[in-house]
């Protein structure tokens, strides 16, 4: 854990409690920035995670997604560069000691945009494939921006208009200045090998109910079924098929919490063909049987 980090955690609480009088996580006036607080070791649902910085103030927790596990405590930035079947463990925390983070949406664009104002960029990273997790300790400069971040969300909502985009931008900035320079760039750039999985992803995610071939998925980024398997697998760590069936699996979920379907219908219209499979790879996703809430 950085020193500094040490001497400035307790100007972060002091900003962020206030915002969290209940143990919750929780919307802010700045655009996809989320505020968290537990306090009581859980297991959070299996969901379909956005790429995502998590900045964790206080506790620890272990977070898994695809077949990866991390593990991170307080003054470490999570990582998570492609969209995934993730969940997480809050491993320590309680009323007195609260596990509390920072959660910013990744914004690709503005990624991006800042790797060019690089002059001495070297850019080797985007022919190499990344897994999508990474976690770094917080930096100085880091540690400082998110007390920048953490004050102004106690200001007025003016002044978090106008000031919010400069420090997400600097954060960002200086996220590109850490050891996770390579992996971001990896699923920033657009003609990176990453990004190219990614624009799979995006093409499973509405196709997740069809039959899909592994060859028309390659060709959809100009790879051979081999080097496309090798590089999807290393960013997800989930083949293709697994991750289309965390697909349907995730939606069927959903259905039979929100819709008036059977399970059976359910099964049918998230591309599963037989109900029996469908019943078993539930279970063994969510560790209970399928049924309506």
């Amino acid at each position: 854990m950085n020193e500094y980090f040490k001497e400035k955690q307790q100007d972060l609480l002091n900003s962020l409690l206030p915002l969290l009088p209940e143990p919750n996580a929780n919307n802010t006036l700045i655009d996809g920035v989320l505020i968290v607080k537990r306090e009581a070791t859980m297991h959070s649902e299996v969901c379909l995670q956005q790429p995502v910085f998590i900045f964790s103030v206080q506790g620890e927790k272990r977070y898994n997604a695809g077949s990866e596990i991390i593990d991170y405590k307080q003054g470490e930035i999570v990582f998570q560069g492609a969209p995934m079947p993730c969940s997480s463990y809050v491993l320590k925390a309680s009323k007195e000691y609260p596990y509390v983070a920072i959660v910013l949406t990744v914004n690709m664009y503005i990624m991006s945009e800042l790797i060019y104002t690089f002059e001495d960029i070297d850019t080797t990273a985007i022919y190499q494939s990344f897994s999508s997790l990474g976690k770094i300790d917080a930096t100085n400069e880091l540690v400082d921006s998110f007390i920048r971040l953490a004050n102004l969300l106690n200001k007025d909502e003016n002044d978090i208009k106008v000031i919010s985009p400069l420090i997400v931008k600097e954060i960002y900035y200086y996220l590109l200045k850490s050891p996770l320079k390579d992996k971001l760039m990896s699923f920033a750039i657009a003609s990176s090998q990453n990004n190219k999985i990614v624009k799979v992803i995006s093409y499973l995610k509405e196709n997740y109910n069809q039959k899909i071939s592994i060859n028309h998925l390659a060709e959809m980024v100009n790879m051979s079924p081999a080097t496309f398997h090798r590089h999807f697998k290393m960013v997800t760590t989930l083949s293709p098929i697994q991750y289309q069936k965390s697909l349907r699996l995730l939606e069927a979920a959903r259905i039979l919490q929100y819709e008036n379907i059977n399970v059976s219908e359910t099964a049918f219209r998230v591309g599963y063909e037989s109900v029996s499979q469908f019943t078993r790879e539930y279970k063994r996703m969510f560790n209970s049987t399928p049924k309506n809430k």
